[in-house]
């Protein structure tokens, strides 16, 4: 039902008739194909899918193609014909963007489980203090990859790496190793490490800032766009204030985005009215992302929104930890860029339609109080649909890190970073709707293709990174190796 051919040889008549036997084959598991990698320098063209754009001006096609070339999306249309290209059948699929993980510590994949019973005292206790800050250069590196990979079997096509394992240049670069090899998209957010009393602090991040500016002009100039560089810090509500804004004055430096998580009830520093506080120092700007905030007052989302400050909520972690309710909704609302994330693998993964679920439940369901106590009753159709949810997934999770020029909606002139998705299994069939299908029905196991800059990155259910088992089998012997260190203090 996948397989890649050529254009010449696979006819509408043929896509037709696989869509028409879709019914019969769903509930028998594709057996593993021979996969052959592309040619970059060949077109690829997805024929006969059902295609979620994300774009109004694309729109929805019931029936439709997507043509690539050299990693670009060229053309959406009900019918392409591009001679001598290699196709991929989307009888029986969904195409769409694929996902933003807008905030994510992806080096935590070593630590995956750990925080299983979390408080979030016990999470920086344990990870941060006992895990975090033993991972060497290659510790990351391994982890990032692996991190990638999984990502992008779940349809994430572009990660925000908050990585507060680069503890030191080289960690730096062992993480762009990482996710250079996996090949996903990804923002690496650079890490101010807490500096010991009775250090060169100014030394230390001067170094920091030194390799920083290296990196933008050299190695992640000659990535092609593929991963991009921001810096992200403990921030206001974790440190005292000057100290806070000495670090985001030297950090803004660099010239690229600055990260700060803000506005939590547990967090001990909590600072009242930060976002204006942080408007007052000219700190609030279009290169700064708030995450998790969830209780600042209605009156500065809005001031946030119209300096153009980025959002990143992490739904499950956020309503299990004690942050307060997601603040996605109301940002989004005060006209916020807004994108969601998992935040912390060693408790939470699964990719983002496992967020996006737990959002959509949170909300309703505070909806529904409301409403109950006014009228007794709920409204008859729901305020929030499954179309908003993956909204935030895609083309608003790319606007959330300030890529919507490049991903987040299938949209000729943009990178080529989409999925397919099943909609003929036991979980997905009958298409009725796709995006309540992808939403609330789909699987991780249910997204057949990804492809990241145009370049397939799984397909037929399977990564095709032929290294990514003994990836997987490295990260288990190192993950119980820290475990074990870990345990000794």
């Amino acid at each position: 039902m996948n397989d890649v051919s050529d254009a010449n040889g696979l006819g509408r008549r043929a896509i037709f008739a696989a869509a028409a036997g879709a019914a019969t084959l769903s509930a028998v598991p594709a057996a593993p194909r021979a996969q052959t990698a592309p040619d970059p320098a060949r077109p690829l063209l997805i024929r006969g899918a059902h295609v979620l754009s994300m774009d109004s001006q694309v729109g929805d096609l019931p029936l439709g193609d997507i043509l690539i070339e050299r990693g670009t999306i060229r053309a959406v249309a009900p019918n392409i014909e591009a001679a001598g290209a290699q196709v991929i059948d989307g009888a029986g699929r969904i195409a769409m963007p694929g996902m933003v993980n807008g905030h994510i510590h992806l080096a935590q994949t070593m630590q995956r489980g750990l925080s299983t019973e979390h408080s979030f005292v016990g999470y920086f206790q344990t990870i941060v203090l006992r895990h975090s800050n033993r991972m060497t250069p290659a510790d990351v590196k391994l982890a990032d990859q692996a991190g990638a990979l999984e990502q992008m079997a779940a349809g994430v096509t572009t990660v925000m790496d908050w990585s507060r394992e680069t503890m030191s240049p080289d960690h730096a670069d062992a993480a762009i190793e990482g996710l250079e090899a996996a090949g996903i998209r990804a923002v690496l957010a650079y890490t101010a490490p807490p500096i010991p009393q009775g250090t060169d602090a100014a030394a230390i991040h001067g170094r920091m800032v030194d390799h920083a500016k290296a990196l933008k002009a050299g190695k992640l100039a000659a990535s092609d766009g593929l991963i991009q560089l921001w810096t992200c810090l403990q921030g206001p509500d974790f440190t005292p204030l000057e100290p806070a804004l000495v670090d985001m004055r030297r950090l803004a430096e660099i010239g690229v985005p600055i990260a700060i998580h803000t506005g939590a009830s547990i967090y001990a520093n909590r600072k009242p009215r930060l976002l204006a506080q942080l408007d007052a120092a000219g700190l609030l700007n279009d290169r700064l992302q708030i995450v998790h905030a969830n209780n600042h007052e209605d009156d500065e989302y809005k001031l946030a929104a119209d300096k153009g400050v980025m959002l990143a909520s992490t739904p499950e972690v956020e309503l299990r930890m004690g942050h307060g309710h997601p603040s996605m909704f109301k940002a989004a609302a005060a006209g916020m860029r807004v994108s969601v994330g998992t935040d912390i693998p060693s408790m939470v993964g699964g990719g983002l339609l496992p967020q996006l679920r737990v959002a959509m439940a949170a909300e309703l369901h505070r909806l529904n109080l409301i409403a109950i106590a006014a009228t007794r009753t709920v409204a008859q159709t729901p305020p929030v649909t499954a179309r908003q949810m993956l909204e935030f997934a895609t083309i608003g999770g790319a606007k959330g890190l300030g890529l919507d020029r490049v991903t987040g909606s299938i949209t000729p002139g943009k990178r080529a970073d989409l999925l397919l998705v099943r909609a003929d299994q036991p979980l997905t069939a009958p298409l009725s709707d796709p995006a309540g299908l992808v939403l609330l029905q789909a699987s991780a196991g249910d997204i057949d293709t990804v492809i990241v800059d145009g370049r397939i990155r799984k397909q037929g259910g399977r990564l095709v990174d032929e290294g990514a088992p003994a990836i997987f089998r490295r990260l288990q012997d190192r993950a119980e190796e820290m475990a074990a260190a870990a345990s000794r203090g």
